[in-house]
């Protein structure tokens, strides 16, 4: 069975990173059997140095106004909705996810990270927590299975690794979710699983290209998400 390295780089207050990650999954588990899949995640901070902020708010300023972010809410929840994730916009908060990273980073264990992260997304978006907080981020880690909760979320050498993250993503593509296969073929915003699922097999057989479809993918940088 041939094997496919996976890096995907994402950010928990991307509201379609978390559409992509159920996306990507749903053709991993498709091709289960003809294509092994190891995955390895990256960090990537859309709002760095962002105090915690109203997620409409922060919408309305990317955006230019409430009708353009309405219309970005509207088409993250439908399809959110059909991933069967729910979008609590009223409850969401932007800002440097600096730390919730770190934490990711100081878990040696895969399948208790890919858990962390699926809950950090479910309490950033879902469930209104502040995930910008200390102890709510060891207490979601505790939750998942995390037993060892004396890491140091400041360590300057997790900083590195994060910053690191961020500029390899820079040399791909600009903005999360990014899906980059054996190093050579990438997949940049929340696209469908059936493009997921071309860019594991040909990656596989080793094809230099980046996926096309119809349409771009919706993704989100610095300066905003698209809709």
């Amino acid at each position: 069975m041939k094997t496919v390295n996976v890096e995907v780089w994402s950010d928990f207050v991307c509201p379609w990173c978390w559409i992509a990650k159920k996306r990507f999954d749903k053709a991993v588990a498709s091709l289960a059997g003809q294509v092994q899949v190891v995955v390895t995640n990256r960090a990537y901070r859309l709002g760095r140095g962002v105090l915690p902020m109203d997620y409409k708010s922060i919408l309305h300023q990317k955006l230019g106004g409430a009708a353009a972010a309405d219309q970005m809410m509207a088409a993250v929840s439908a399809n959110g909705l059909a991933e069967g994730l729910v979008y609590n916009f009223d409850t969401m908060r932007f800002g440097d996810t600096t730390q919730a990273h770190a934490l990711i980073k100081h878990i040696n264990e895969p399948l208790i990270a890919e858990r962390l992260m699926e809950r950090l997304y479910k309490a950033a978006t879902t469930d209104g927590l502040d995930i910008f907080d200390r102890d709510v981020l060891i207490s979601l880690a505790n939750e998942v299975g995390v037993t060892d909760t004396s890491f140091d979320l400041e360590c300057v050498l997790i900083f590195a690794k994060i910053r690191r993250d961020e500029t390899e993503a820079n040399r791909v593509a600009n903005g999360v979710p990014l899906f980059l296969f054996n190093g050579s073929v990438y997949v940049s915003g929340a696209r469908e699983v059936g493009v997921f699922e071309r860019a594991i097999l040909d990656a596989a057989r080793q094809a230099p290209e980046e996926m096309t479809g119809a349409g771009e993918g919706e993704s989100c940088g610095i300066d905003g998400c698209s809709r």
